[in-house]
């Protein structure tokens, strides 16, 4: 793929439709839900599963992909990561509960989540209170979920362990300051665990402060579904358990009959047993392409989509569940339309337009729109001319 996105606008559509086939069906702004396939990622899988049948399942083959897409992932995170501190997973559902089922819980410990995650990163957290008899508490909801640490400092106390926060919410596009957070909980003895899933992809984030960090790679990292991750830092590394304990992942395992149960030393500890080879290929060609194109420019042009569309949202009178301001960057906007019923709005745009339609704790529909480095102006010109129609 040709790093350098064209600015002729002819050459642009061209190079769109090569790099993005599915961009010949329709116009895609829903990055935030689940991304198609670059061409570059569907011929990486092809490609693997065709020499699967040529040459057989043998390790050679997926090797060198698993490798690159654990140092891809770590250049992404961009805060000290190393490719031995990173575990795949199916989900970033799975990857959070890798984090909160391993985490050395005590009794009378702590989690803090908020209202209005995604559930993705609420439930599995509050299940530990049935698992591991841990006290959830929850951070009341906000609409725009422009929460700050001022909002989590009353639910944290000696006895808080953990606090988990998404990075971007899932609704209203507001992005938290990460590094805030972290610098909070460690003051006070807890970890911070990050869902990165709506901005790893699409915006540059300081990670540094963070201790976990989990996100799939079907939405702004391109990748295909089932194929996800979780970061756990060096330090906290050696006290993560486990609940599941297969033979790839304990010290020892070249041994078969040693049967020992210490944890391998690195985060493979977490993966038990085979991988996802096939998702991991994919999501490796996916980073490649973000890599190429480079994360500044990616997260440049994902801002200036976010704030052009929103701009031309408010021009025709459509509400925002969240107003950007131009300094917050995330790559989603929610809005409901000045008239009409918004499901039928909705189905109507989906003959040209993929959307996302989601709606909040009042029942109320919004539809979210999440354009990314391959989307361009004119893509947000003509969703606001159907909208007019």
């Amino acid at each position: 793929m040709n790093s350098q996105i064209p600015t002729d606008s002819a050459q642009f559509f061209a190079w769109r439709r090569e790099n993005f086939p599915f961009f010949e069906r329709k116009i895609c702004l829903t990055h935030a839900s689940v991304s198609p396939l670059p061409a570059r990622s569907a011929h990486a899988i092809a490609d693997y599963a065709h020499r699967l049948a040529r040459e057989g399942q043998f390790d050679y083959l997926h090797d060198g992909a698993y490798r690159r897409c654990k140092e891809r992932l770590a250049r992404l995170l961009n805060n000290g990561a190393k490719a031995e501190e990173i575990a795949f997973a199916g989900s970033t559902s799975h990857a959070l509960g890798l984090v909160a089922t391993s985490f050395p819980w005590k009794s009378g410990d702590n989690c803090v989540v908020f209202d209005g995650d995604f559930p993705a990163n609420v439930v599995i957290w509050k299940n530990l209170a049935h698992t591991h008899g841990v006290e959830i508490r929850v951070v009341p909801f906000r609409e725009a979920r422009d929460w700050t640490t001022d909002d989590l400092a009353p639910f944290v106390d000696e006895k808080t362990r953990l606090v988990t926060i998404s990075a971007v919410n899932f609704l209203s596009g507001f992005a938290l300051d990460v590094s805030s957070f972290g610098k909070f909980c460690h003051d006070k003895g807890a970890l911070l665990c990050v869902d990165a899933i709506q901005a790893l992809g699409a915006i540059e984030m300081d990670l540094r402060e963070a201790d976990f960090v989990c996100a799939d790679a079907h939405k702004w990292l391109l990748g295909p579904n089932g194929a996800a991750f979780a970061w756990f830092r060096g330090s906290v590394l050696p006290q993560m358990r486990p609940q599941i304990l297969g033979w790839l992942a304990i010290e020892g395992r070249d041994n078969w009959f040693s049967y020992g149960t210490e944890p391998f030393a690195s985060a493979e500890r977490f993966e038990p047993g085979a991988r996802n080879y096939l998702g991991i290929v994919g999501m490796e060609a996916s980073l490649a392409v973000l890599e190429d194109v480079g994360m500044e420019t990616v997260s440049r042009r994902v801002g200036e989509l976010r704030d052009y569309g929103a701009r031309k949202l408010l021009e025709i009178g459509c509400r925002l569940r969240w107003e950007p301001d131009g300094t917050n960057q995330s790559g989603i906007v929610s809005f409901q339309p000045r008239k009409g019923e918004i499901k039928t709005l909705n189905a109507k745009l989906d003959e040209r337009f993929a959307l996302s339609l989601r709606s909040d704790r009042d029942s109320e529909n919004w539809i979210r729109v999440s354009a990314h480095f391959m989307n361009c102006e004119s893509d947000l010109d003509e969703l606001v001319a159907h909208l007019l129609k």
